[in-house]
């Protein structure tokens, strides 16, 4: 009976080649991708099934199993009616409405300011 030692190898999906590393360099990769994808699994943004954790290189914002969840105010609506952002309210005042009121109140502080001995 000889000696085996366990070789640790990741897989570079850019190249498709397999590389072979130390067990300490793979297990600190091995727990960065699979907290990685957990937090991404979580969230609804992976759904990388076990057989694929292979695959799992950290990089999910182009990986095919990468469901993006995120929604931009600018992408346009079905039937090309305009982007979301033309049909979210707004309920923040407006500057002119914001700048009128400072500059009323700034002249009652001087007023208040003349009153007062």
């Amino acid at each position: 009976m000889g000696n085996k030692s366990k070789t640790y190898r990741i897989y570079d999906k850019t190249t498709k080649q397999w590389y072979e590393i130390p067990e300490d360099q793979y297990r600190e990769y091995d727990r960065w991708r699979t907290a990685l994808r957990k937090r991404m699994q979580y969230r609804g943004e992976c759904f990388c099934p076990r057989s694929k954790w292979w695959l799992c290189d950290g990089n999910c914002l182009d990986c095919e199993l990468h469901n993006n969840t995120t929604v931009s105010l600018d992408d346009p609506l079905p039937g090309c009616e305009g982007t979301l952002a033309d049909y979210v309210p707004d309920d923040a005042p407006l500057i002119e409405e914001v700048l009128s009121e400072k500059a009323e109140l700034d002249q009652l502080f001087e007023r208040l300011q003349e009153l007062m001995p």
